[in-house]
């Protein structure tokens, strides 16, 4: 047999497995058919209410999950979007957090603190307002 030809199917063979391969683990993540993926949601709480008065939100699908230790679990669209929100149950409470895109891990923090971008937004409304 020329050893050319045997080389030649040994790289097809070897290329084959390869993209077989990758077209599975490609395949693999996305072979539910709901097209859904596990989301743990981790808070990082600096404000000064315990960690059961926030929620977990995603406003298209409008899923919540409460916080346990930190820790909430969620079944969501990769990508969709995750929000820190207030347990609806302490309407007194008011709280507007930053969206996250979901993944298989999610970190939200929950900042009561002034930040430098509060403090932006209010110089940015005195100067337009003139106040």
């Amino acid at each position: 047999m020329n050893p050319n030809l045997v080389g030649a199917i040994i790289l097809c063979v070897i290329l084959g497995v390869i993209g077989a391969t990758m077209a599975w683990m490609g395949l693999f993540d996305r072979g539910r058919s709901d097209g859904l993926i596990d989301v743990q949601v981790t808070l990082s709480n600096s404000c000064p209410v315990a960690d059961t008065y926030f929620i977990a939100y995603a406003p298209e699908s409008g899923r919540t999950a409460r916080f346990s230790n930190g820790l909430a679990n969620m079944r969501l669209k990769r990508g969709e979007i995750v929000r820190l929100a207030i347990d609806p149950s302490y309407p007194a409470i008011e709280y507007a957090g930053y969206d996250e895109k979901a993944s298989r891990s999610v970190s939200l923090v929950a900042d009561c603190i002034s930040s430098e971008r509060q403090n932006t937004i209010t110089r940015t409304l005195r100067e337009q307002f003139g106040n």
